[in-house]
């Protein structure tokens, strides 16, 4: 036994080397091992030039400027760390944030999210399940880092999604003790800590030797890009970079085709739908009783029971996208209000980039993907925050 336990020892200390040395190339990195696991998050938190931006699905879209390839070479002085794939919303990113634990306390940290995310009452569970990690979701279930309040309401939610609870039966026993909060309930939680404890000591050490065998198997790809690179430390210039981007932004022409496709659509929803006096009523009832707020908040709370620096990142709602569901543009501000009503509630920085609503070339397409010029802007915004500019 006591061969066995050194020889345990020895490994994770091993590990630890290498993730220590390799945290920096794992930046633009988004496999698995990153996403669902919970070391290579720490790592990166501790890491006075990473910059953490949690999101979705346009973290893994690829596309020129975005974060990860505009900041590699460390052009301020720092890298941006994504952390997200298609439909992390907030319900799985505040697990990840828990997992981490203090390791955030006093770390900045950016959230992009996804105004389509609050434009549907109850998003898919498909999207959710995918998302979900055992190991994050035991840590948030036996943290000692957050109260038993906020974990009784995260549990809540949590177990809305069954089949992420299957042939888990621990998990489950916890989350609904945690979410029955009666005297019964807290004693038999505190009955199953240790073996909670035990879980997520096996999950750790687990989670170390998974993290270096994919440092191991990508190491001619990760020397490339280790921590090694040059490191600028000048100021850019933002206004000749957002010019330059123009060149991938849609052209005239392609702006119509899309025009024209808002049309089409507009025509085809005309005929098979309500009024758009009825569909903007809808809209703002969807918008009003969507679940992602319930978990936003969650979110937020996490945040500052943790003690992090968070700032929040809103891609526009364009009006060309209001068009295709048929709404008034007046709508628009039943979304914009409730956020910037939470992000005050709580105390926490926020940019919506609302001025660029009338803007085509911010996104993409109609799933909030940033385009190459709307990366640049959420460039310029996480260059300020790291470098705490006030604009």
């Amino acid at each position: 036994m006591a061969i066995g336990l050194v020889a345990l020892v020895s490994g994770l200390l091993y590990c630890n080397s290498i993730e220590q040395r390799y945290v920096h190339a794992l930046a633009p990195d988004l496999s698995e091992v990153k996403l669902h696991g919970v070391v290579l998050q720490k790592r990166a938190f501790a890491q006075p030039d990473l910059l953490v931006l949690y999101g979705s699905s346009e973290l893994a879209k690829e596309m020129p400027n975005n974060a990860a390839q505009f900041f590699q070479d460390y052009p301020t002085g720092f890298r941006v760390f994504p952390v997200g794939q298609p439909g992390t919303t907030s319900l799985a990113v505040l697990q990840k944030v828990a997992a981490v634990g203090k390791g955030i306390a006093g770390k900045k940290v950016a959230f992009s999210m996804s105004p389509g995310w609050f434009f549907t009452e109850a998003f898919d569970p498909k999207w959710y399940e995918g998302n979900f990690s055992h190991l994050q979701a035991f840590e948030l279930a036996f943290s000692s880092d957050l109260s038993r309040g906020l974990k009784r309401d995260i549990a809540r939610r949590m177990l809305d999604y069954p089949k992420t609870l299957d042939n888990q039966w621990l998990l489950e026993f916890t989350l609904r003790r945690l979410a029955g909060n009666s005297p019964l309930d807290r004693s038999l939680y505190a009955a199953i800590w240790p073996l909670g404890q035990l879980q997520n000591a096996i999950g750790r050490a687990q989670d170390h030797f998974e993290a270096t065998l994919h440092i191991l198997d990508e190491d001619a790809k990760l020397n490339a890009l280790d921590g090694s690179a040059p490191r600028g430390l000048h100021a850019l210039n933002w206004n000749t970079l957002v010019k330059r981007a123009a060149q991938f932004a849609v052209n005239k022409s392609a702006l119509q085709a899309k025009r024209n496709e808002v049309t089409r659509k507009r025509q085809k929803y005309a005929s098979a739908h309500l009024t758009t006096a009825m569909q903007t009523q809808n809209f703002v009832k969807m918008v009003k009783n969507a679940k992602e707020w319930t978990d936003l908040e969650l979110l937020l709370r996490t945040f500052g029971e943790l003690g992090a620096q968070p700032l929040l990142l809103s891609m526009p709602v364009e009006d060309i996208r209001l068009e295709v569901y048929g709404v008034s543009p007046e709508a628009r501000t039943a979304y914009l209000r409730r956020l910037d009503e939470t992000a005050a509630r709580y105390d926490v920085a926020l940019l919506d980039f609302r001025e660029h609503q009338q803007d085509p070339s911010f996104l993409v397409d109609f799933l909030d993907h940033l385009s190459p010029q709307g990366w640049l802007y959420y460039n310029k915004a996480l260059d300020d925050f790291y470098h705490e500019r006030e604009d």
